[in-house]
C-alpha cells in the first residue's frame, strides 16, 4: 500500500510539473486577466459537478467493493447528463436574473456545458476504478490527460500562433475526452451481469452516503475558489489572474496529502478493522503534516523577482499570495487525511460540518479583508477557513479514537517504515531497470 502512495505522489509530482509549465505558458501568452477567465472557467465547471456528483464522487469508492460497478455504472451516467445540463441551464438562467450572481462567464455558456459533461462522465469511471483499488491504472490516466493537454496546448500556441483562452479550452476538453475513452476501456472487463435486484435501495443508499459527502465537497469547493468571484468583483479579473496562480502554486504542494489520502480512502473502504484504520489514518496524518510543511518551506524560499520572471512583471504579487496562504495550506493537508478516515467508516458528515464551518469564515472574512486588501486578503481568509475546519475534525477525531496529543507525534518507528518503503521502491525500480 505505501508503494501505492508513493507512485501516486510520483505521479502527481509529474503531473504538479507539467501543471506548472502549462501555468507558465498561460500567463506570459495570454496575461492575468485571460488567466482570470481560464480559472473561472474552471471554477463553473467545478460548481455543476458538484451536483453531479450527488450520485457518485466518493460514495462510488465505497460501495463498489460492495455492490460492483455493474449496478452503479448505468444510473450514474443517466444522473450525470441530466443534472449536467439542468445545473448550466439553472446557473446561466440565474445570472441573468441577477447578474452579480454570475457564475459561467459571459459569452462561455457552452463551452462551460460541453466540458463539465465529459469530466463528469471521466470522473464517474475514475471513481469506479478507484473503487477497485486499481491506483495504477487511475495515475496513469490522470498522467496521459495532463500531457495531452500540455502537447495541444503547446500546438495552440507554437504551431497555431492561437493566443486566445480557448487554446486552453481546446487542450482541455480533448484531453478529457481521450481520458474518457481510456478510463472505460479499463473499466471494461470488470463488468459482471448481476440481478438488478434491490436497486431502490441501493440508489438510496448512494443518495444518502453522497449527499453528506458532496454538501462537504460543495462547502470545501466555496472555500477554495469563492474567493475568486470576490476579487472578480472587488479587484477585478486580472487580480484574479495573479490570485488563481498563487492559488495553483501553493495548492500544489497538496499533492502529497491528496495523494496519501486518495489511496488511504480507496484502502480503507476495502477494510473492516476499525483498530487498523486509527492506526493508519494517524500515521498518515503526521507523515502528510511533515511533508506538506517542508515542501511549503522550499515554495517560500523562492524569492518575489523568480515568480515574476517566470511569469512577467504582471504576476509579481504572487509571491504575497503564497505567503498568506501558507500556514492555511499545510493546516488543510491534514484536514484531507481525516476527511478520508471519516469517509471510510461512513460518517462523512463530520467532513460536512468541517467544511461548513470553514464557509463561514471564507464568507466572514471574505468581505472583511478582500475589498481593503485585495488578492492578500484573499488568502488571509482562506488560512482562517482552512486553520477552523480542520480544528473541528482534529477534535472529533481525537474523542472517536481516545488519542492524546502526545500520540500526534511522529515516532522514529513511523520515520523508519517512509523511509524503507522508498528505499525498496526504488531498489524494486532499479532492478527494473528503471
Amino acid at each position: 500500500m505505501f508503494r501505492k502512495v508513493i507512485g501516486t505522489i510520483g505521479t502527481r509530482l509529474i503531473n504538479a510539473v507539467l501543471a506548472f509549465v502549462i501555468w507558465t505558458l498561460n500567463a506570459n501568452f495570454l496575461g492575468p486577466e485571460e488567466v482570470g477567465t481560464i480559472f473561472l472557467l474552471i471554477f463553473s465547471v467545478t460548481i455543476i459537478q458538484l451536483f453531479t456528483n450527488f450520485l457518485g464522487g466518493a460514495a462510488f469508492i465505497y460501495l463498489t467493493p460492495r455492490t460492483g460497478i455493474y449496478k452503479l455504472f448505468i444510473p450514474a451516467y443517466i444522473w450525470t447528463i441530466l443534472v449536467t445540463l439542468i445545473s448550466a441551464y439553472l446557473l446561466d438562467f440565474m445570472a441573468q436574473l441577477f447578474p452579480v450572481l454570475e457564475v459561467i462567464p459571459a459569452g462561455y455558456f457552452w463551452e462551460v456545458l460541453f466540458l463539465a459533461l465529459i469530466m463528469a462522465l471521466s470522473s464517474v469511471n475514475f471513481m469506479l476504478l478507484l473503487g477497485l483499488e486499481k491506483v495504477k491504472f487511475y495515475n496513469y490516466i490522470n498522467l496521459a490527460q495532463i500531457i495531452l493537454l500540455f502537447i495541444i496546448l503547446i500546438f495552440c500556441l507554437f504551431g497555431l500562433r492561437y493566443f486566445d483562452v480557448m487554446a486552453y479550452y481546446w487542450s482541455i476538453f480533448i484531453s478529457y475526452c481521450v481520458a474518457f475513452v481510456i478510463s472505460l476501456v479499463l473499466l471494461w472487463p470488470s463488468f459482471v451481469r448481476v440481478p438488478l435486484t434491490g436497486m431502490k435501495a441501493l440508489l438510496i443508499e448512494i443518495l444518502r452516503f453522497g449527499t453528506y459527502v458532496q454538501f462537504a465537497n460543495i462547502f470545501q469547493t466555496l472555500n477554495y475558489r469563492l474567493s475568486l468571484k470576490f476579487v472578480d468583483y472587488f479587484a477585478g479579473r486580472a487580480a484574479v489572474g495573479i490570485l488563481s496562480i498563487g492559488l495553483t502554486l501553493a495548492e500544489g504542494v497538496w499533492l502529497i496529502s491528496r495523494s496519501i489520502s486518495m489511496v488511504q480512502y480507496s484502502r480503507l473502504s476495502n477494510e473492516m478493522n476499525y483498530d487498523y484504520s486509527v492506526r493508519l489514518t494517524l500515521t498518515f496524518a503526521k507523515i502528510t503534516w511533515v511533508v506538506t510543511g517542508l515542501a511549503m518551506l522550499v515554495l517560500l524560499a523562492i524569492p518575489k523577482f523568480v515568480f515574476a520572471a517566470i511569469f512577467s512583471a504582471s504576476f509579481g504579487d504572487v509571491k504575497m499570495v503564497i505567503l498568506s496562504l501558507s500556514v492555511g495550506i499545510v493546516t488543510l493537508s491534514v484536514s484531507m487525511i481525516f476527511s478520508g478516515f471519516f469517509s471510510s467508516i461512513n460518517k462523512p458528515y463530520h467532513n460536512t460540518i468541517s467544511s461548513a464551518i470553514g464557509l463561514v469564515f471564507t464568507v466572514i472574512f471574505g468581505f472583511l479583508l478582500i475589498p481593503r486588501y485585495g488578492i492578500t486578503g484573499a488568502g488571509i481568509a482562506a488560512t482562517l477557513s482552512y486553520t477552523f475546519a480542520t480544528i473541528y475534525q482534529f477534535v472529533i477525531f481525537s474523542r472517536m479514537t481516545k488519542l492524546t496529543a502526545r500520540d500526534f507525534l511522529l515516532t522514529k518507528a513511523e520515520i523508519a517504515m517512509l523511509y524503507g518503503e522508498v528505499v525498496k521502491l526504488g531498489t524494486r525500480d532499479v532492478r527494473r531497470g528503471t
